[in-house]
């Protein structure tokens, strides 16, 4: 029997600026087509995670949310610190594969030829001590993709190519994101700048701050880490959010402005930007 991991945690409100809870149920497509091994140029939304994700026995895995590119134009994977860099344990270079090691045949097996990307910085999430409490505001990494390997569009399946503009939260935006769990699903914001504590395992937790929250069911399943959480139109659909926690009600996302600022990087897309 294969071993898999969740690669999200229940977060658990400490504290909530503006919340208001809507009941809007989510949509979801099936989520086989995210978790398959695609032949390259691979598309985004879907599994993938770090070669060297196993740990007592376990192997992890995420989504590859999305394309992003620095100003010189090298282009990198966007996901979280905990499906790219297993959690500020990853060394800079290591393999960032697809599909993620608990999709592989058999799971958990290293696969070399999978390798689409190398890790190219994580920022670290800062934990809480007996005495102190710092706070983050992203889960978030970047991998130099090996030119080739990743569709140079940005396309991400069920989603199709984003703009390459982003837009800021707001209370009752309709979003969207594809992952590899749960595919396609659709919701509503019910919260912007909240304040919540996630559980990483083992004791660990972190504290984040200005984070957005969706309270839709269904939003966001185990494995669905890393996906790119986008205003829901048709076309170029601009970035809100990176979602990395939840539980089966509610989902978390850093604001996309705090972690693109994080690496000093922009999304990868088409002009102009969507429209509401």
């Amino acid at each position: 029997m294969s071993k898999r991991m969740r690669s999200w945690q229940k977060a658990i409100f400490v504290g909530v600026i503006v919340f208001s809870l809507l009941p809007v149920a989510a949509r979801a497509d099936s989520g086989p087509a995210h978790q398959i091994d695609q032949p390259f140029p691979i598309q985004l939304g879907t599994s993938g995670g770090n070669i060297n994700d196993i740990s007592g026995g376990f192997c992890y895995g995420g989504t590859l949310g999305a394309l992003v590119k620095d100003t010189s134009g090298n282009q990198y994977i966007l996901s979280n610190n905990h499906v790219l860099a297993r959690t500020n344990a990853a060394t800079i270079g290591e393999d960032i594969i697809q599909p993620g090691l608990i999709d592989e045949s058999p799971a958990c097996f290293k696969d070399t030829t999978d390798i689409v990307a190398d890790l190219s910085a994580f920022i670290p999430i800062q934990f809480k001590a007996k005495k102190t409490i710092p706070t983050n505001t992203v889960d978030a990494a970047v991998a130099q993709i090996r030119v080739g390997n990743v569709d140079p569009t940005g396309f991400i399946i069920d989603i199709g190519t984003l703009s390459n503009e982003t837009v800021a939260p707001s209370l009752n935006m309709a979003v969207k994101k594809s992952g590899r769990t749960s595919g396609l699903t659709k919701g509503n914001i019910t919260a912007v700048n909240a304040t919540i504590d996630v559980t990483y395992g083992k004791g660990k937790t972190a504290r984040f701050t200005d984070q957005i929250v969706i309270g839709s069911s269904g939003f966001i399943a185990a494995g669905d880490s890393g996906s790119l959480m986008t205003e829901d139109v048709d076309t170029n659909p601009r970035a809100v959010g990176l979602l990395f926690a939840g539980s089966s009600t509610t989902a978390i996302a850093n604001p996309i402005g705090d972690v693109l600022n994080g690496f000093g990087v922009s999304m990868v897309g088409s002009g102009p930007s969507a429209s509401l």
